[in-house]
């Protein structure tokens, strides 16, 4: 497989990268210059994750808030987002436009709803010009959605330099077994070395039929996550033996889709198989 640089060496080289620092012979890096964490957050676990980033990138934090938030129940929630996105009608924002100019790095920050990013961010995006600016985009979510909301971010942003995107399940960011601030250095290291989506995969090997192992890791990883319907059908594995890619189909919402579905399980024989993502 084809890579310019493996995560692993972009991981050694770049401990010593922080935001300000000129791009060297010695320590290839992105110059991400002057950053805003700029981020909507409905129930506050994407606001954790804003935090961290900002705390790490030494960014300016700029909140995004509804005129008029959406209702306290799921059921409601859903019902307004459905509206939403049916009339493209985006909710209004206490403050949708600001001065980015002094910013040469933006990383944009959600929840996943319906499978791409938050109707706030619709007009945080209508409202502001960001043309020339790095783009980071980052989420949190149910069962996934990290690639497809910034797919689409990237296409209305088409001005911008998008760049790694980072998503975490609002499972996993609640749990005391989840080291947010590890993983999120980890990830930034991978930003500036300019790690690209298919570079982050490159660690695992060629997919291959399931073994009896492979089907129990992956049946208790999605245990909780019944109503997703999945079939898996072949898996790919990191070359620590920790990371699982599952080749999927799945039937949740009447129509069948093909995913993949990562999965975490350490090698310890008594550690939880773990449900990263589920992407498209």
């Amino acid at each position: 497989m084809k890579k310019v640089l493996t995560i692993a060496a972009a991981v050694t080289f770049l401990f010593a990268c922080n935001e300000n620092q000129e791009k060297t012979n010695e320590q290839p890096c992105l110059t991400m210059g002057k950053s805003a964490v700029i981020f909507y957050s409905q129930t506050g676990t994407t606001a954790l994750v804003a935090r961290e980033l900002a705390k790490q990138t030494r960014a300016e934090l700029v909140e995004l808030q509804m005129t008029t938030p959406y209702p306290s129940t799921y059921d409601s929630t859903v019902s307004a987002v459905r509206i939403e996105r049916e009339n493209k009608s985006w909710p209004a924002l206490q403050k949708a436009r600001f001065d980015l100019s002094k910013f040469d790095t933006l990383y944009v920050g959600y929840p996943v709803m319906f499978g791409t990013f938050a109707p706030p961010l619709y007009t945080f995006l209508d409202s502001n010009e960001l043309s020339g600016k790095y783009l980071v985009p980052f989420c949190t979510y149910g069962s996934g959605g990290r690639k497809s909301s910034s797919r689409e971010l990237a296409s209305l942003a088409s001005n911008a330099r998008s760049l790694l995107s980072f998503g975490i399940s609002k499972r996993r960011v609640l749990s005391p077994n989840t080291d947010l601030t590890k993983e999120i250095r980890n990830f930034l290291n991978l930003v500036r070395a300019g790690i690209q989506e298919e570079e982050r995969l490159a660690s695992f090997g060629d997919s291959q039929e399931l073994s009896g192992k492979d089907s129990s890791v992956f049946a208790s990883a999605v245990k909780e996550y019944a109503y997703l319907n999945l079939q898996p059908i072949r898996v790919a594995k990191d070359s620590a033996g920790t990371g699982f890619l599952f080749s999927c189909r799945m039937r949740a919402f009447g129509a069948e889709e093909n995913v993949t579905v990562q999965v975490f399980k350490s090698l310890s024989e008594n550690g939880e198989a773990e449900l990263i993502a589920v992407e498209k």
